[in-house]
């Protein structure tokens, strides 16, 4: 699991990170897996990759946005996974109440933390982390978008820019080099390249010719020589991890 401390105290904060250490040695006893711990003093940081962690800790006492205003702005930045208040000097408990809001994953610790309650913390974590769906962060020039499953339909390279275009009919546009982004697509088997400048979701493949695929929204591909056998490979890699889980 990954899970993220966002603390302005840096005793506190390195304390936090110490007490997760124990529980990443706790985990790897018990399952042979360990936590991954991101620590964080600068909120600006904090929030460039929310959606990663399974567990976000924040306790910021120090300087503006509060605990409570980064809770509203990773819920808007669309993180579902369980946000942790640590209560001491503010709070939090109290602030949430009187703001009416109704957040399903926000919870609270003590401060100081005590190995009990933060165990069971983890532990409930881990419960709802569950079976993860993946998702990919894009970061487009209209907003931010996490595109799961099947989302991304295909992808082209138009100069120094890729446009991503979405089940929806949305198109993302992202300045990136479409290498780089094909290997954070990895999570994502179903997509594969078909030539230098595009790449397809084999799920959504309407139909293929010599040398052309042609997707279900329309869009139309040439396929190279150089990758021939994509296709037919990310359908080998889908079925073999759907049989492997049957």
């Amino acid at each position: 699991m990954h899970i993220a401390v966002c603390d302005d105290n840096i005793a506190d904060r390195k304390q936090t990170e110490r007490l997760l250490g124990r529980q990443s040695d706790r985990f790897f006893k018990e399952t042979g897996e360990r936590l991954y711990i991101d620590s964080y003093g600068n909120v600006e940081a904090f929030l460039r990759y929310p959606q990663m962690y399974d567990g976000l800790f924040i306790d910021m006492k120090l300087e503006e946005p509060t605990g409570f205003e980064i809770v509203k702005l990773l819920l808007e930045a669309g993180v579902v996974r369980p946000i942790i208040l640590c209560v001491s000097d503010i709070d939090y408990r109290k602030q949430y109440e009187e703001s009416g809001m109704d957040i399903p994953n926000l919870m609270f610790i003590d401060k100081p933390i005590r190995v009990a309650d933060l165990t069971a913390m983890m532990d409930k974590i881990k419960e709802i982390k569950g079976d993860p769906i993946p998702t990919l962060e894009l970061r487009g020039k209209d907003g931010t978008f996490y595109a799961k499953n099947d989302d991304i339909v295909c992808v082209k390279k138009k100069g120094s820019e890729i446009h991503i275009y979405i089940e929806d009919g949305r198109i993302i546009t992202l300045i990136e080099d479409i290498y780089n982004f094909y290997d954070q697509c990895a999570i994502f088997p179903q997509l594969c390249p078909i030539n230098d400048n595009a790449i397809i979701n084999v799920n959504h493949i309407r139909g293929t010719s010599f040398g052309k695929v042609t997707m279900d929204n329309g869009e139309a591909f040439r396929i190279s020589l150089t990758y021939r056998n994509s296709i037919a490979q990310a359908r080998e890699i889908i079925s073999n991890s759907q049989n492997n889980n049957n």
